[in-house]
Order: structure tokens, then sequence, then C-alpha cells
């Protein structure tokens, strides 16, 4: 997904099948010049699937942060993947 309106389209869809989410920080870095930093660990949600029935995921996240010229910080990537097998191919 590149466009704003794909993106906001897939998120949507994601948070309206979650049930319940939550995850853990297990490491933050900030470069050197205090500027940027990065933050990964574990996520565990439950979610809907296509035909209604309760499937729980797993997996990892790592964000990147940039810090605005106020202070304040923004997430400028974000990205997690499943440690769930991938589904077998149609």
């Amino acid at each position: 997904m590149t466009t704003k309106e794909a993106i906001r389209a897939t998120w949507k869809g994601l948070l309206e099948s979650v049930n319940s989410i939550s995850w853990k920080t297990t490491r933050v870095e900030i470069a050197k010049s205090g500027d940027m930093a990065h933050a990964s660990g574990t996520y565990e949600m439950t979610m809907k699937d296509a035909s209604g029935k309760t499937q729980t995921d797993r997996g990892k996240f790592l964000e990147a942060w940039e810090k605005q010229a106020d202070g304040s910080w923004k997430c400028g990537a974000d990205m997690f993947s499943s440690d769930l097998p991938a589904p077998a191919a149609k």
C-alpha cells in the first residue's frame, strides 16, 4: 500500500475486525543526535475472520519515531509481522 486512501481502507477493515489488542515494547533506542528513535516488541490480538470465527494472532512490531521542531515525537513508520504461518496458496 502506498496511497493514503489504500492505507486508511486497510486499517479501517483491520480495526473493525479486532476484538482486543495488546503490545509490549521490549526495546527502545534513541539516536545519539536525539532526533530519531525506534521501538520494537511483541503484540497479541484477537479478531474475527471473514467467516466470523475469532482468531488470535501474535507477532512482532517495529516503529520509527522522529522528533518534531516543537519537541513532540511523530511515528514516521510502523510495521508488524505475524508469527503465524502464512495461509496456503489457493
